[in-house]
């Protein structure tokens, strides 16, 4: 099987791009045969050519990508396995050009059942890099496919030792918070389903009701809005699209106000208006308001975070949770080492606002948000404002 893997990715290099499907074409009909073994063997020799820059038409990386997502979306308990193999390869560096541990993790939880995952990845988990952080995200993807997978005795066991490690994601439940059952993947959702939000400028407010009220601009004329933002708390209320920033056209605004006074959440349009904010200039339009509440809130900051920017990788489910659950704890301005069940508290408290994305600061192609948070208390307020293009 060896010297047959060989002569194919020596012809793949040295072929037309014809070969490119033909072989993508063999690849789903031995998977299908269950022939996954050789796929497997495909993807290492393919990731090994990769790895030491041996890829120069980028046909190796284009075909191992579909080999190990081949593996990654077949049910069979073998297929995984075989997958978990090619992780396990001294060639990791070229597997993960073809294709990252979270992609990889998100197909596997999107279409094997958690007992079959449990057996074939968490009952030995490999100490091969790649291999760990694999499963650190099928852990987390599992819990937002399963809503919680804290009765499964080896997946709680590594969750155990990802705390230990400190690993980034081992600070994530393993079960849905009451505000995050609304991001529950479907099971019989298709490998390229993510999260979607409804945009905020098809909302209507009711004509015959004022949004803001001649009393409510004269209870908020007095409040004077101090703006008192530090960098660290921007960060981290931009975590949801940090990504946005590091490998795209992404502009971000994270900003805090302070009140002499507290504001009720009724009077908040009023104050809204009075808020200095860059994307919408004082000589502007001002952004129209909707009510919001934290399911929708973390909808947003999630959806944002786990799809792809105009350029670069998607982030995918678990660290897309993650840099949710990071934002809004600069958003509701959460301690930064606070855990997860304490922002979850805060986030309950505060008073959620959908913003319009109208102002020329947005590029209105596909990737545009802003979200406002009136902190528990009523005298601060926090504002983030994204967009990106291509």
């Amino acid at each position: 099987m060896g010297k047959d893997i060989t002569r194919t990715v020596d012809a793949l290099c040295e072929d037309d791009d014809a070969e490119v499907f033909v072989l993508r074409a063999e690849v789903e009909s031995r998977v299908a045969a269950g022939e996954f073994d050789w796929v497997g063997g495909l993807a290492v020799e393919l990731a090994a050519r990769v790895g030491a820059g041996e890829d120069g038409k980028g046909h190796c990386g284009t075909v191992a990508h579909w080999a190990l997502h081949a593996l990654a979306a077949h049910p069979e308990p073998e297929s995984l396995r075989a997958l978990v193999r090619v992780m396990e390869s001294p060639h990791h560096g070229g597997v993960d050009q073809a294709a990252s541990p979270s992609f990889l993790a998100a197909v596997v939880a999107g279409g094997h059942r958690v007992e079959t995952i449990a057996d074939a990845v968490f009952g030995r988990v490999s100490e091969a890099a790649f291999a760990r952080e694999f499963a650190a995200c099928l852990l987390q993807e599992s819990v937002l496919v399963q809503g919680e997978v804290d009765g499964h005795p080896a997946l709680r066991a590594f969750a155990d030792t990802l705390l230990a490690e400190d690993h980034p994601l081992a600070v994530l439940p393993l079960s849905l918070l009451p505000e995050e059952h609304g991001l529950r993947r479907p099971p019989e959702a298709a490998d390229d389903w993510t999260w979607m939000v409804p945009p905020v400028w098809r909302e209507t407010a009711d004509p015959h009701e004022p949004l803001i009220t001649p009393s409510m601009r004269r209870r908020a004329a007095a409040l004077d809005p101090t703006e008192t933002g530090v960098p660290a708390t921007a960060d981290a209320m931009g975590a949801a699209v940090e990504h946005w920033l590091a490998h795209s056209n992404g502009t971000v605004a994270a900003q805090e106000f302070w009140l002499m006074d507290p504001v009720a959440r009724e009077d908040f349009p009023a104050v809204f208006e009075l808020l200095p904010l860059t994307p919408w200039p004082a000589d502007g339009a001002r952004a129209t308001l909707h009510p919001s509440d934290a399911d929708l809130s973390l909808r947003i900051l999630l959806t944002a975070a786990v799809r792809a920017p105009a350029y670069g990788r998607a982030r995918h489910g678990a660290y897309g949770r993650l840099a949710a659950w990071r934002s809004l704890g600069g958003l509701t301005g959460s301690p930064a080492d606070a855990p997860v069940a304490e922002v979850a508290e805060l986030v309950r408290r505060t008073s959620w606002f959908r913003i319009g994305t109208s102002s020329p600061w947005f590029h209105d192609v596909a990737w545009d948000l802003a979200v406002a948070a009136l902190r528990p208390g009523g005298r601060e307020i926090a504002v983030l404002a994204a967009t990106d293009t291509d």
